[in-house]
């Protein structure tokens, strides 16, 4: 029976050229729908996929999974015509996958995280050698609950209560005194663990499932850019990965936030969405890290050079410099009334932070597979999220 792809009025109104031709390539049929109250699934504005899902250890629930262009969204609907069912499906064998020490990539709002049993310290070093990441970068533990976190950590002092209690699950990851259950290969070898619960309903239900605390760094060749999306996982992980659970695009785009509780003032190690125009209020004083790190690192994304896409990453103060250079792609956030020769992503249309930082890994990986003979870009303004996209351009740079 002839495939048959739902979508809205709204997306049909604002992309019916697109449509027509994605049915005339796929050879399917398209309906636009009149009522969208209880549709399973279909493509709406703005690149959104809404369907409605039933996961193992939550109710039911309307999912809204975010893609970067409606091409990737009607891939995504193409390849899962009845998620009601497959995707319970791939939570129980996944989660069990895990539990036998198996290597699972899925999706958090921020990138996708490689995942392990914490507990199991053969499929933590699987981790490592996946990835060909160095053994002294630690990696972060993901919980489902904070029934979870038994064994994980030694204890949590109210601080860390208090910005659970107010930011848990999302982009927040705290770096605590580590409790007995964690393999030392997790924390290399420190005294503390860094842990965090994720802001995305497959990742729940997953951890959940697993029955265990999951080490995930991100699903990607260490200092590589990190995977916002499924097909960026496969394309540089491919079979050392047991499974990949397809989730859509990444939400926030970027890591989370790192804040160390081992010091009497919390420190930020890595910024991220949440910085200390929020954690001040919840907590008090919060200061950066300096560039001076201990011989144990305490979280991961602490190395100068990371994030970095194969193709050299530029930062320059004027990108229009570059604008008659063919082989300079250019990654805009600013709006410039400039032609370009070289290829442009616009890591935001509106210039905003937010989605600047959504659209971040997938702007440069789009440039990074043109083999140009280099990127560039300019920095944000220093403030809010801007911080930390700031922070991951530095690290992908290179080095004048």
């Amino acid at each position: 029976m002839n495939q048959v792809i739902s979508v809205s009025k709204t997306v049909y109104h604002h992309h019916k050229d697109a449509i027509e031709a994605l049915k005339r390539r796929d050879g399917l049929s398209y309906r636009v729908l009149d009522r969208v109250d209880e549709e399973p699934i279909y493509i709406d504005d703005n690149f959104v996929v809404r369907l409605w899902l039933t996961l193992p250890h939550r109710e039911r629930e309307q999912l809204a999974l975010f893609f970067h262009s409606l091409d990737e969204a009607w891939a995504f609907a193409v390849a899962h015509p009845e998620p009601q069912t497959e995707y319970p499906a791939l939570i129980s064998e996944y989660g069990a996958r895990l539990r036998s020490g198996a290597l699972v990539a899925f999706p958090t709002e921020t990138v996708y995280g490689l995942g392990a049993d914490a507990t199991n310290e053969a499929a933590v070093r699987s981790i490592f050698e996946a990835k060909q990441r160095p053994l002294f970068d630690p990696l972060i533990v993901h919980v489902a609950s904070i029934e979870q976190l038994d064994g994980v950590v030694e204890h949590l002092d109210d601080r860390a209560k208090a910005l659970i209690d107010h930011f848990w699950p999302g982009p927040l990851t705290l770096v605590v005194p580590k409790g007995d259950a964690i393999v030392p290969i997790v924390t290399s070898g420190g005294d503390t663990v860094a842990i965090r619960m994720p802001d995305n309903p497959f990742a729940l239900s997953l951890i959940a499932e697993s029955g265990r605390p999951i080490a995930a760094p991100s699903a990607n060749r260490f200092g590589y850019t990190s995977p916002t999306t499924a097909a960026h996982v496969a394309a540089q992980l491919g079979s050392k990965v047991s499974a990949i659970l397809d989730g859509g695009s990444c939400e926030v785009g970027i890591e989370s936030t790192v804040l160390s509780l081992a010091t009497s003032t919390a420190t930020i190690l890595r910024p991220g969405k949440i910085g200390p125009a929020e954690l001040k209020p919840i907590i008090g004083d919060v200061v950066y890290a300096d560039s001076a790190h201990s011989a144990t690192l305490e979280s991961p994304g602490l190395l100068e050079n990371h994030y970095a896409p194969t193709t050299p990453l530029y930062l320059v103060s004027d990108v229009t410099a570059y604008k008659d250079d063919p082989n300079v792609g250019v990654l805009l956030f600013d709006r410039v009334d400039t032609t370009f020769q070289g290829p442009v992503r616009h890591i935001s249309n509106n210039e905003d932070p937010l989605e600047a930082a959504r659209r971040l890994y997938w702007a440069m990986r789009e440039l990074d597979g043109l083999g140009l003979a280099m990127m560039v870009c300019s920095p944000l303004k220093e403030e809010g999220i801007a911080v930390a996209i700031n922070n991951r351009l530095r690290k992908a740079s290179q080095k004048r």
